[in-house]
Protein backbone atom coordinates (compact mmCIF):
# COMPACT_ATOMS: atom_id res chain seq x y z
CA UNK A 1 0.00 0.00 0.00
CA UNK A 2 1.77 3.41 -1.10
CA UNK A 3 0.68 6.81 1.13
CA UNK A 4 0.91 9.76 -0.42
CA UNK A 5 2.34 12.84 1.23
CA UNK A 6 -1.14 14.19 2.03
CA UNK A 7 -2.40 10.94 3.64
CA UNK A 8 1.48 11.31 5.81
CA UNK A 9 0.01 15.26 6.68
CA UNK A 10 -3.54 14.02 7.66
CA UNK A 11 -1.90 10.87 9.84
CA UNK A 12 0.70 13.56 11.80
CA UNK A 13 -2.32 16.05 12.42
CA UNK A 14 -4.33 13.31 13.80
CA UNK A 15 -1.72 11.80 15.81
CA UNK A 16 -1.77 15.10 17.46
CA UNK A 17 -5.41 15.56 18.03
CA UNK A 18 -6.35 11.77 17.92
CA UNK A 19 -7.87 11.18 21.69
CA UNK A 20 -10.55 13.78 20.39
CA UNK A 21 -10.86 12.70 16.90
CA UNK A 22 -11.24 8.79 18.39
CA UNK A 23 -13.41 10.65 20.75
CA UNK A 24 -15.86 11.94 17.71
CA UNK A 25 -15.05 9.22 15.55
CA UNK A 26 -16.81 6.65 18.53
CA UNK A 27 -19.70 8.85 18.92
CA UNK A 28 -20.68 9.10 14.95
CA UNK A 29 -23.44 6.70 13.95
CA UNK A 30 -20.70 5.24 11.79
CA UNK A 31 -19.01 3.92 14.55
CA UNK A 32 -18.88 0.29 13.33
CA UNK A 33 -17.52 0.99 9.99
CA UNK A 34 -14.96 3.45 11.05
CA UNK A 35 -13.07 0.43 13.22
CA UNK A 36 -10.63 -0.95 10.62
CA UNK A 37 -10.33 3.02 9.37
CA UNK A 38 -9.08 3.55 12.50
CA UNK A 39 -6.90 0.68 13.13
CA UNK A 40 -5.33 1.66 9.98
CA UNK A 41 -4.66 4.73 10.92
CA UNK A 42 -2.91 4.06 14.17
CA UNK A 43 -0.35 1.96 12.25
CA UNK A 44 0.51 4.86 10.00
CA UNK A 45 0.69 6.92 12.66
CA UNK A 46 3.14 4.59 14.85
CA UNK A 47 5.23 3.94 11.57
CA UNK A 48 5.69 7.48 11.71
CA UNK A 49 6.51 8.56 15.13
CA UNK A 50 8.93 5.59 15.01
CA UNK A 51 10.49 6.97 11.97
CA UNK A 52 10.42 10.30 13.33
CA UNK A 53 12.18 8.92 16.43
CA UNK A 54 15.36 7.06 14.60
CA UNK A 55 15.57 10.06 12.48
CA UNK A 56 16.30 12.00 15.93
CA UNK A 57 18.67 8.78 17.28
CA UNK A 58 20.39 9.32 13.82
CA UNK A 59 20.84 12.80 14.44
CA UNK A 60 22.14 12.91 18.01
CA UNK A 61 24.42 9.80 17.32
CA UNK A 62 25.89 11.69 14.21
CA UNK A 63 26.27 15.09 16.96
CA UNK A 64 27.57 12.90 19.48
CA UNK A 65 30.59 11.52 17.04
CA UNK A 66 31.04 14.99 15.72
CA UNK A 67 31.38 16.49 19.57
CA UNK A 68 33.76 13.40 20.46
CA UNK A 69 35.61 13.54 16.88
CA UNK A 70 36.41 17.52 17.13
CA UNK A 71 38.26 16.90 20.89
CA UNK A 72 39.98 14.14 19.57
CA UNK A 73 41.30 15.97 16.44
CA UNK A 74 42.52 19.02 18.64
CA UNK A 75 44.88 18.20 21.32
CA UNK A 76 44.65 21.93 22.68
CA UNK A 77 41.05 21.29 23.26
CA UNK A 78 41.08 18.35 25.49
CA UNK A 79 42.07 19.85 28.75
CA UNK A 80 39.51 22.59 28.24
CA UNK A 81 36.19 22.72 30.93
CA UNK A 82 33.66 22.25 27.87
CA UNK A 83 35.95 18.67 26.86
CA UNK A 84 35.47 18.18 30.62
CA UNK A 85 32.09 17.97 30.68
CA UNK A 86 31.61 16.04 27.54
CA UNK A 87 34.47 13.63 28.36
CA UNK A 88 32.05 13.03 31.82
CA UNK A 89 28.84 12.57 29.52
CA UNK A 90 30.32 10.23 27.10
CA UNK A 91 29.98 13.14 24.95
CA UNK A 92 26.08 12.39 24.54
CA UNK A 93 24.64 16.17 23.76
CA UNK A 94 23.52 18.61 26.82
CA UNK A 95 21.23 21.67 24.26
CA UNK A 96 19.09 19.39 21.91
CA UNK A 97 15.90 19.18 24.27
CA UNK A 98 14.19 22.36 23.09
CA UNK A 99 12.73 23.35 26.53
CA UNK A 100 16.12 23.06 27.85
CA UNK A 101 17.75 25.47 25.53
CA UNK A 102 14.59 28.00 26.45
CA UNK A 103 15.89 27.51 30.13
CA UNK A 104 18.97 28.31 29.24
CA UNK A 105 18.29 31.44 27.39
CA UNK A 106 16.03 32.49 30.19
CA UNK A 107 19.11 31.21 32.98
CA UNK A 108 21.36 33.80 30.83
CA UNK A 109 18.92 36.41 30.13
CA UNK A 110 18.16 36.69 34.02
CA UNK A 111 22.43 37.32 34.77
CA UNK A 112 21.10 41.25 34.53
CA UNK A 113 20.12 40.91 37.91
CA UNK A 114 22.79 39.80 39.53
CA UNK A 115 25.07 42.93 37.64
CA UNK A 116 26.13 40.32 34.78
CA UNK A 117 25.90 41.47 30.68
CA UNK A 118 23.60 38.53 28.88
CA UNK A 119 25.55 39.56 25.95
CA UNK A 120 28.70 38.76 27.48
CA UNK A 121 27.52 34.94 27.48
CA UNK A 122 26.41 35.45 23.79
CA UNK A 123 22.52 35.39 24.46
CA UNK A 124 21.37 36.81 21.17
CA UNK A 125 24.16 34.59 19.06
CA UNK A 126 22.95 31.34 21.25
CA UNK A 127 19.18 32.07 20.46
CA UNK A 128 20.21 32.55 16.81
CA UNK A 129 22.10 29.48 16.60
CA UNK A 130 19.41 27.16 17.94
CA UNK A 131 17.24 28.87 15.60
CA UNK A 132 19.19 27.89 12.63
CA UNK A 133 20.85 24.62 13.61
CA UNK A 134 19.67 22.46 10.67
CA UNK A 135 22.45 20.10 10.05
CA UNK A 136 24.90 18.65 12.20
CA UNK A 137 27.72 21.27 11.67
CA UNK A 138 25.40 23.87 12.74
CA UNK A 139 24.14 21.99 15.78
CA UNK A 140 27.83 21.21 16.81
CA UNK A 141 28.65 24.73 16.97
CA UNK A 142 25.49 26.06 18.62
CA UNK A 143 26.10 22.80 21.35
CA UNK A 144 29.52 23.89 22.11
CA UNK A 145 28.67 27.36 22.23
CA UNK A 146 25.80 27.00 24.49
CA UNK A 147 27.99 24.84 27.12
CA UNK A 148 31.22 26.98 27.02
CA UNK A 149 28.63 30.27 27.92
CA UNK A 150 26.83 27.87 30.52
CA UNK A 151 30.39 27.03 32.18
CA UNK A 152 31.25 30.50 32.63
CA UNK A 153 27.81 32.03 33.62
CA UNK A 154 28.36 29.73 36.26
CA UNK A 155 31.89 30.33 37.29
CA UNK A 156 31.15 33.77 37.48
CA UNK A 157 27.83 33.28 39.69
CA UNK A 158 29.94 31.46 42.10
CA UNK A 159 33.86 32.72 41.91
CA UNK A 160 33.34 36.83 40.28
CA UNK A 161 34.11 37.54 36.57
CA UNK A 162 37.72 39.00 38.25
CA UNK A 163 39.97 37.28 40.49
CA UNK A 164 39.46 39.36 43.75
CA UNK A 165 43.82 39.19 44.68
CA UNK A 166 44.78 39.83 41.04
CA UNK A 167 42.11 42.46 40.04
CA UNK A 168 40.27 43.40 43.50
CA UNK A 169 43.51 44.01 45.54
CA UNK A 170 42.70 41.84 47.98
CA UNK A 171 45.31 39.46 50.25
CA UNK A 172 44.66 36.16 50.68
CA UNK A 173 46.64 34.54 53.74
CA UNK A 174 47.97 30.92 52.87
CA UNK A 175 45.50 29.40 55.66
CA UNK A 176 42.88 32.09 54.27
CA UNK A 177 41.53 29.93 51.09
CA UNK A 178 37.83 30.06 51.17
CA UNK A 179 36.46 26.52 51.44
CA UNK A 180 36.03 23.87 48.31
CA UNK A 181 33.11 24.74 45.90
CA UNK A 182 30.98 22.49 43.51
CA UNK A 183 32.79 22.34 40.02
CA UNK A 184 30.69 23.74 36.96
CA UNK A 185 32.32 21.11 34.74
CA UNK A 186 31.09 18.48 37.15
CA UNK A 187 27.25 19.86 38.18
CA UNK A 188 26.80 20.56 34.24
CA UNK A 189 28.10 17.23 33.40
CA UNK A 190 25.87 15.49 35.74
CA UNK A 191 22.91 17.65 34.50
CA UNK A 192 19.42 15.97 35.01
CA UNK A 193 15.93 16.70 32.48
CA UNK A 194 14.50 20.33 33.85
CA UNK A 195 17.19 20.80 36.27
CA UNK A 196 19.22 23.98 34.67
CA UNK A 197 17.48 26.73 36.92
CA UNK A 198 18.20 24.51 39.83
CA UNK A 199 21.49 24.31 38.93
CA UNK A 200 22.25 28.13 38.22
CA UNK A 201 20.25 29.09 41.75
CA UNK A 202 22.92 26.50 43.48
CA UNK A 203 25.86 28.32 41.90
CA UNK A 204 24.38 32.16 42.66
CA UNK A 205 25.52 33.12 46.06
CA UNK A 206 22.77 32.58 48.78
CA UNK A 207 24.34 35.05 51.51
CA UNK A 208 21.97 37.94 52.74
CA UNK A 209 24.03 40.48 51.26
CA UNK A 210 24.03 39.19 47.93
CA UNK A 211 20.32 38.43 47.92
CA UNK A 212 19.78 42.00 49.21
CA UNK A 213 22.34 43.60 46.67
CA UNK A 214 20.77 41.53 43.80
CA UNK A 215 17.05 42.92 44.91
CA UNK A 216 18.21 46.65 44.90
CA UNK A 217 19.77 46.16 41.71
CA UNK A 218 16.21 44.87 40.21
CA UNK A 219 14.33 47.78 42.33
CA UNK A 220 16.93 50.16 40.55
CA UNK A 221 16.05 48.83 37.01
CA UNK A 222 12.94 49.02 37.36
CA UNK A 223 12.86 53.30 38.62
CA UNK A 224 13.00 55.51 35.85
CA UNK A 225 15.64 57.28 34.86
CA UNK A 226 14.85 60.81 36.13
CA UNK A 227 12.91 59.09 39.18
CA UNK A 228 14.61 61.35 41.42
CA UNK A 229 14.88 65.45 40.75
CA UNK A 230 18.41 66.96 41.40
CA UNK A 231 19.50 69.55 43.64
CA UNK A 232 21.51 72.61 42.22
CA UNK A 233 24.76 73.11 43.47
CA UNK A 234 26.10 75.60 45.69
CA UNK A 235 26.94 76.68 49.38
CA UNK A 236 26.15 74.43 51.85
CA UNK A 237 22.54 75.06 53.22
CA UNK A 238 22.29 75.19 56.95
CA UNK A 239 19.25 74.69 59.37
CA UNK A 240 17.53 77.83 59.47
CA UNK A 241 18.47 79.41 56.38
CA UNK A 242 16.65 80.59 53.34
CA UNK A 243 17.96 79.16 49.97
CA UNK A 244 16.16 79.40 46.20
CA UNK A 245 17.23 75.50 46.34
CA UNK A 246 14.97 74.51 49.17
CA UNK A 247 11.80 74.03 46.98
CA UNK A 248 13.84 71.35 44.87
CA UNK A 249 15.30 69.77 47.78
CA UNK A 250 11.73 69.76 49.30
CA UNK A 251 10.74 67.91 45.96
CA UNK A 252 13.80 65.72 46.29
CA UNK A 253 13.21 64.29 49.92
CA UNK A 254 9.72 64.22 48.61
CA UNK A 255 10.38 61.88 46.12
CA UNK A 256 12.45 59.39 48.09
CA UNK A 257 9.98 59.71 51.38
CA UNK A 258 11.93 61.20 53.68
CA UNK A 259 10.01 63.79 53.78
CA UNK A 260 5.79 64.26 53.77
CA UNK A 261 3.96 66.17 50.77
CA UNK A 262 2.49 68.73 52.91
CA UNK A 263 5.79 69.89 53.62
CA UNK A 264 6.60 70.81 49.91
CA UNK A 265 6.35 74.51 49.77
CA UNK A 266 8.84 76.90 51.88
CA UNK A 267 12.80 78.55 50.95
CA UNK A 268 13.31 78.04 54.82
CA UNK A 269 15.44 75.34 56.32
CA UNK A 270 12.49 74.62 59.52
CA UNK A 271 12.46 71.66 61.75
CA UNK A 272 10.98 69.18 59.55
CA UNK A 273 13.11 69.29 56.55
CA UNK A 274 16.31 69.16 58.78
CA UNK A 275 14.90 65.83 60.50
CA UNK A 276 14.37 64.64 56.98
CA UNK A 277 17.86 65.50 55.86
CA UNK A 278 18.90 64.14 58.89
CA UNK A 279 17.51 61.27 58.30
CA UNK A 280 18.90 60.87 54.57
CA UNK A 281 22.55 61.70 55.92
CA UNK A 282 22.08 58.62 58.30
CA UNK A 283 20.76 56.50 55.77
CA UNK A 284 24.08 57.01 53.92
CA UNK A 285 26.83 57.14 56.37
CA UNK A 286 27.37 61.17 56.27
CA UNK A 287 27.64 63.15 59.33
CA UNK A 288 23.75 63.82 60.74
CA UNK A 289 23.70 67.61 61.30
CA UNK A 290 20.92 68.08 58.82
CA UNK A 291 23.14 70.56 56.69
CA UNK A 292 23.37 70.25 52.94
CA UNK A 293 26.90 70.34 52.46
CA UNK A 294 28.73 68.83 49.49
CA UNK A 295 28.75 65.38 50.72
CA UNK A 296 25.07 65.21 51.42
CA UNK A 297 24.36 67.27 48.24
CA UNK A 298 26.63 64.51 46.08
CA UNK A 299 24.24 61.52 48.11
CA UNK A 300 21.28 63.42 47.25
CA UNK A 301 22.21 63.70 43.35
CA UNK A 302 23.18 60.12 42.59
CA UNK A 303 21.78 59.19 39.18
CA UNK A 304 20.08 56.35 38.37
CA UNK A 305 22.81 55.39 36.16
CA UNK A 306 25.07 55.65 39.00
CA UNK A 307 23.30 53.66 41.64
CA UNK A 308 22.94 50.72 38.73
CA UNK A 309 26.68 50.91 38.40
CA UNK A 310 27.77 50.97 42.13
CA UNK A 311 24.99 47.79 42.92
CA UNK A 312 26.91 45.90 40.01
CA UNK A 313 30.53 46.37 41.55
CA UNK A 314 29.51 45.54 44.67
CA UNK A 315 27.64 42.15 43.45
CA UNK A 316 31.23 41.44 42.18
CA UNK A 317 32.58 42.19 45.37
CA UNK A 318 29.92 40.53 46.96
CA UNK A 319 31.01 36.98 44.96
CA UNK A 320 34.23 37.51 45.83
CA UNK A 321 33.49 37.09 49.66
CA UNK A 322 30.44 34.83 49.68
CA UNK A 323 33.02 31.45 49.80
CA UNK A 324 34.32 33.09 52.61
CA UNK A 325 31.48 33.42 54.96
CA UNK A 326 30.59 30.14 55.94
CA UNK A 327 31.05 28.55 59.85
CA UNK A 328 32.30 30.70 62.70
CA UNK A 329 33.64 33.84 60.89
CA UNK A 330 34.57 37.74 61.42
CA UNK A 331 33.62 40.53 58.62
CA UNK A 332 34.79 43.79 58.58
CA UNK A 333 32.76 46.37 56.57
CA UNK A 334 35.61 48.58 56.11
CA UNK A 335 32.77 51.63 54.41
CA UNK A 336 30.26 50.71 57.19
CA UNK A 337 32.23 51.61 59.53
CA UNK A 338 31.06 47.81 61.33
CA UNK A 339 32.48 44.39 62.35
CA UNK A 340 30.27 41.70 62.74
CA UNK A 341 30.50 38.45 64.12
CA UNK A 342 28.67 35.19 62.42
CA UNK A 343 28.01 31.92 63.00
CA UNK A 344 27.20 30.57 58.99
CA UNK A 345 25.28 33.16 57.82
CA UNK A 346 23.02 34.81 61.08
CA UNK A 347 25.03 38.03 62.43
CA UNK A 348 25.40 37.32 66.59
CA UNK A 349 27.10 40.22 67.41
CA UNK A 350 28.48 43.44 65.45
CA UNK A 351 30.35 46.64 66.78
CA UNK A 352 30.87 50.17 65.31
CA UNK A 353 34.71 50.95 63.98
CA UNK A 354 37.18 53.39 63.32
CA UNK A 355 39.22 52.18 59.94
CA UNK A 356 42.33 53.77 57.65
CA UNK A 357 42.04 57.73 56.66
CA UNK A 358 42.60 57.96 53.05
CA UNK A 359 46.40 58.42 53.19
CA UNK A 360 46.68 54.87 55.34
CA UNK A 361 43.97 52.40 54.22
CA UNK A 362 42.87 49.71 55.75
CA UNK A 363 43.32 46.59 52.96
CA UNK A 364 40.94 44.03 51.98
CA UNK A 365 42.05 40.40 52.83
CA UNK A 366 41.73 37.26 53.64
CA UNK A 367 42.56 35.62 56.75
CA UNK A 368 42.31 33.84 60.33
CA UNK A 369 42.25 35.09 63.86
CA UNK A 370 45.07 32.64 65.65
CA UNK A 371 45.96 34.57 69.03
CA UNK A 372 45.31 37.65 70.78
CA UNK A 373 47.88 39.65 72.68
CA UNK A 374 46.14 40.89 76.04
CA UNK A 375 47.66 44.28 77.45
CA UNK A 376 49.49 45.03 74.37
CA UNK A 377 52.41 47.37 73.50
CA UNK A 378 52.65 49.43 70.60
CA UNK A 379 55.47 49.36 68.63
CA UNK A 380 54.82 52.49 66.76
CA UNK A 381 54.99 51.79 62.77
CA UNK A 382 57.70 53.41 60.39
CA UNK A 383 55.01 56.09 58.57
CA UNK A 384 53.60 57.14 61.77
CA UNK A 385 57.06 57.27 63.32
CA UNK A 386 58.45 59.64 60.72
CA UNK A 387 55.01 61.72 60.14
CA UNK A 388 53.93 61.64 63.66
CA UNK A 389 55.79 60.89 66.03
CA UNK A 390 59.61 62.72 65.26
CA UNK A 391 57.64 65.87 64.09
CA UNK A 392 56.26 66.81 68.07
CA UNK A 393 59.14 64.49 70.03
CA UNK A 394 61.41 67.27 68.42
CA UNK A 395 59.33 70.21 70.22
CA UNK A 396 57.81 68.84 72.62
CA UNK A 397 60.50 67.04 75.57
CA UNK A 398 58.00 65.71 77.66
CA UNK A 399 55.87 63.92 74.34
CA UNK A 400 57.03 60.83 74.88
CA UNK A 401 57.01 60.33 78.86
CA UNK A 402 53.85 61.35 78.81
CA UNK A 403 52.54 58.47 76.97
CA UNK A 404 54.71 55.98 77.86
CA UNK A 405 56.64 55.55 74.91
CA UNK A 406 59.91 54.89 75.09
CA UNK A 407 62.83 55.04 72.99
CA UNK A 408 65.52 51.93 71.35
CA UNK A 409 68.22 51.90 69.02
CA UNK A 410 68.96 48.81 66.41
CA UNK A 411 70.68 46.77 69.00
CA UNK A 412 67.91 47.23 71.22
CA UNK A 413 69.52 49.49 73.90
CA UNK A 414 66.89 51.85 75.43
CA UNK A 415 67.60 55.47 74.60
CA UNK A 416 67.03 58.78 77.23
CA UNK A 417 64.76 61.18 74.23
CA UNK A 418 66.53 63.76 75.29
CA UNK A 419 69.73 62.69 73.40
CA UNK A 420 68.19 61.82 70.18
CA UNK A 421 69.03 64.58 67.07
CA UNK A 422 65.23 64.34 66.04
CA UNK A 423 65.85 65.74 62.84
CA UNK A 424 67.97 63.15 62.00
CA UNK A 425 66.86 60.18 64.43
CA UNK A 426 68.25 56.92 62.36
CA UNK A 427 67.11 53.87 62.84
CA UNK A 428 64.79 54.01 66.15
CA UNK A 429 62.31 51.35 67.60
CA UNK A 430 59.41 53.50 69.51
CA UNK A 431 57.62 51.41 71.82
CA UNK A 432 54.37 52.12 73.58
CA UNK A 433 54.30 50.01 77.33
CA UNK A 434 50.70 49.24 78.04
CA UNK A 435 48.98 51.44 80.57
CA UNK A 436 46.29 53.65 80.80
CA UNK A 437 45.54 55.57 77.03
CA UNK A 438 47.33 52.83 75.63
CA UNK A 439 47.13 53.26 71.75
CA UNK A 440 46.02 49.75 71.97
CA UNK A 441 43.51 49.63 74.78
CA UNK A 442 43.66 46.23 76.63
CA UNK A 443 43.79 43.66 73.41
CA UNK A 444 44.95 43.05 70.07
CA UNK A 445 43.15 40.45 68.21
CA UNK A 446 45.40 39.24 65.73
CA UNK A 447 46.04 37.40 62.13
CA UNK A 448 48.30 37.02 59.59
CA UNK A 449 48.50 39.63 56.75
CA UNK A 450 51.78 42.01 55.41
CA UNK A 451 50.50 45.02 56.44
CA UNK A 452 51.33 44.42 60.02
CA UNK A 453 47.21 45.59 60.67
CA UNK A 454 45.63 44.08 63.33
CA UNK A 455 41.77 44.39 65.54
CA UNK A 456 41.94 46.54 68.83
CA UNK A 457 40.65 48.14 71.85
CA UNK A 458 41.40 51.84 71.53
CA UNK A 459 40.93 54.31 74.46
CA UNK A 460 39.96 56.71 71.51
CA UNK A 461 36.05 56.00 72.67
CA UNK A 462 34.40 59.30 71.67
CA UNK A 463 35.07 58.86 67.98
CA UNK A 464 32.82 56.38 67.53
CA UNK A 465 30.00 58.68 67.70
CA UNK A 466 31.20 60.05 63.99
CA UNK A 467 29.35 58.35 61.04
CA UNK A 468 32.40 58.87 58.72
CA UNK A 469 35.50 57.25 61.12
CA UNK A 470 38.55 57.24 59.42
CA UNK A 471 40.80 58.01 62.16
CA UNK A 472 42.96 54.91 62.43
CA UNK A 473 46.70 54.13 60.36
CA UNK A 474 45.20 50.72 59.20
CA UNK A 475 44.13 48.81 61.55
CA UNK A 476 40.47 48.42 62.74
CA UNK A 477 39.21 49.74 66.18
CA UNK A 478 36.48 47.82 67.49
CA UNK A 479 34.12 49.04 69.87
CA UNK A 480 33.48 46.83 72.91
CA UNK A 481 36.50 44.73 71.65
CA UNK A 482 36.33 42.52 74.52
CA UNK A 483 33.01 41.32 73.77
CA UNK A 484 34.42 39.86 70.46
CA UNK A 485 37.15 38.08 72.89
CA UNK A 486 34.48 36.85 74.28
CA UNK A 487 33.07 35.32 71.28
CA UNK A 488 36.64 34.30 69.63
CA UNK A 489 37.26 32.23 72.85
CA UNK A 490 33.36 30.69 73.31
CA UNK A 491 34.68 27.21 71.29
CA UNK A 492 37.10 26.46 74.24
CA UNK A 493 34.52 27.16 77.10
CA UNK A 494 35.22 28.57 80.72
CA UNK A 495 39.29 27.62 80.47
CA UNK A 496 40.08 29.51 77.80
CA UNK A 497 37.96 32.75 79.52
CA UNK A 498 39.20 31.68 82.83
CA UNK A 499 42.97 32.25 81.18
CA UNK A 500 41.85 35.41 79.11
CA UNK A 501 40.68 36.97 82.55
CA UNK A 502 43.44 36.27 84.49
CA UNK A 503 46.21 37.44 82.16
CA UNK A 504 43.97 40.59 81.55
CA UNK A 505 43.68 41.58 85.30
CA UNK A 506 47.67 40.18 85.59
CA UNK A 507 48.86 43.86 83.93
CA UNK A 508 51.42 41.83 82.07
CA UNK A 509 51.10 41.92 78.35
CA UNK A 510 51.24 38.45 76.92
CA UNK A 511 49.88 36.10 73.93
CA UNK A 512 46.92 34.05 74.11
CA UNK A 513 46.09 31.17 71.49
CA UNK A 514 42.30 31.24 70.18
CA UNK A 515 41.33 27.42 71.09
CA UNK A 516 40.52 27.02 67.13
CA UNK A 517 41.21 29.87 64.47
CA UNK A 518 38.39 32.16 63.26
CA UNK A 519 38.11 33.38 59.52
CA UNK A 520 38.03 36.93 59.14
CA UNK A 521 37.09 39.15 55.92
CA UNK A 522 37.84 42.75 55.17
CA UNK A 523 35.44 43.93 52.75
CA UNK A 524 35.18 47.05 50.94
CA UNK A 525 31.52 47.42 50.00
CA UNK A 526 30.13 50.97 48.54
CA UNK A 527 26.80 49.73 48.84
CA UNK A 528 25.58 47.72 51.82
CA UNK A 529 22.71 46.87 54.14
CA UNK A 530 22.52 49.61 57.46
CA UNK A 531 21.16 48.37 60.87
CA UNK A 532 17.48 47.45 59.03
CA UNK A 533 18.99 45.93 56.43
CA UNK A 534 17.80 47.80 53.56
CA UNK A 535 20.84 48.48 51.21
CA UNK A 536 22.31 52.19 51.06
CA UNK A 537 24.94 53.76 49.40
CA UNK A 538 28.28 54.69 50.95
CA UNK A 539 31.02 56.91 50.20
CA UNK A 540 34.10 56.39 47.95
CA UNK A 541 36.53 56.64 50.88
CA UNK A 542 39.30 55.02 48.83
CA UNK A 543 38.53 56.14 45.93
CA UNK A 544 38.03 52.18 44.20
CA UNK A 545 35.24 51.98 42.49
CA UNK A 546 36.17 53.84 39.39
CA UNK A 547 39.23 51.24 38.84
CA UNK A 548 36.75 48.46 39.66
CA UNK A 549 34.86 49.40 37.14
CA UNK A 550 36.93 49.87 34.36
CA UNK A 551 38.28 46.51 34.71
CA UNK A 552 34.93 44.46 34.88
CA UNK A 553 34.14 46.48 31.56
CA UNK A 554 37.32 45.01 30.33
CA UNK A 555 36.73 41.54 31.26
CA UNK A 556 33.35 41.83 30.00
CA UNK A 557 34.36 42.33 26.58
CA UNK A 558 37.40 39.99 26.71
CA UNK A 559 34.89 37.05 27.43
CA UNK A 560 33.66 36.58 23.67
CA UNK A 561 37.25 36.10 22.74
CA UNK A 562 38.09 32.96 25.04
CA UNK A 563 38.86 29.84 23.71
CA UNK A 564 36.71 26.70 24.45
Amino acid sequence: MSISLESIRWCRSFCTNRPNLIRQSMNSQMEKRANLTIRAILLICMVFSALQTVRAANADEALRDAIRQTFEAAPELRETDVSGVYARRAYTPLWQSPTRREQLLTALADLTHDGLDPEHYALSQLRQDFAHASNTEHRLAAELAATRNCLLALTHLQHGVLDPVRDGGYWRGPNGAAPTLPAATEALAALADNDLDALFARFRPSTPLYLKLREALITARQAAPNAWPQVPAGLTIKPGKRDDRLPGLRTRLIASRHLGSEHAAGDQMDDALVEAVKTFQRENGLEADGAVGPATLHALNMTREARLSSLRINLERARWIAPHQRGNHVMVDVTGYRLSYFSDQTERWHARTQVGMPSRETPELFSRITHLTVNPTWTVPPTILKKDIVPKASTDPNYLASRNIRVFDRDGTELDPATVDWSRPGNLTLRQDFGDGSALGKVAIRFANPYAIYLHDTPNQRQFRRAQRTFSSGCVRVENALDLVQLLLEPGGDSHLARFDKALTSGRTGNLNLPQPVPIIVAYLTAGPDDNGRIVFRQDIYKRDAMLSAKLDQAGKSIADKKL
